[in-house]
């Protein structure tokens, strides 16, 4: 039998790119903590995402992981998980890329009732843009 996984199971030998201080980071820890203790199989899971700062969170996690195109992930996670019912599908967008450009496909995986997790990180900002607004940014943001 083997000894369950931990979260250091669940990280990967790259270099995490996300600015000194972001919240990015304890998402990330709080996810591989979790995965662990849920009993996740990495060989089991895919992460998917977009564009912008969270999406670079399949990089950071040791199971299936792809970054597709801006606002597309929704689409693609939806692919994978009708062509693979039995794989938990994870999808991670932004609050720029899942509400803005990727509104759309976002607002279909839900109304299909897609059976996969979307974590989408709300910074009210475009990031990766280094401060362009948001959908979600405050009014009177500039």
């Amino acid at each position: 039998m083997n000894a369950p996984l931990t979260a250091k199971d669940f990280e990967t030998d790259q270099e995490v790119r996300w600015c000194p201080g972001c919240g990015d980071y304890a998402i990330l820890k709080a996810v591989q903590k979790t995965m662990a203790d849920i009993g996740a199989e990495p060989d089991r899971t895919a992460f998917v995402s977009g564009i912008g700062c969270s999406s670079r969170f399949p990089y950071y996690m040791a199971t299936y992981g792809f970054h597709t195109i801006h606002g597309r992930a929704p689409a693609f996670a939806t692919g994978l998980k009708l062509a693979n019912p039995a794989l938990d599908v994870w999808m991670v967008t932004g609050d720029g890329d899942g509400l803005s450009i990727g509104g759309n496909h976002l607002l279909h995986v839900i109304r299909r009732n897609v059976n996969l997790q979307i974590l989408l990180f709300n910074n009210e900002i475009y990031g990766l843009t280094k401060g362009q607004y948001s959908p979600t940014s405050r009014v009177g943001t500039r």
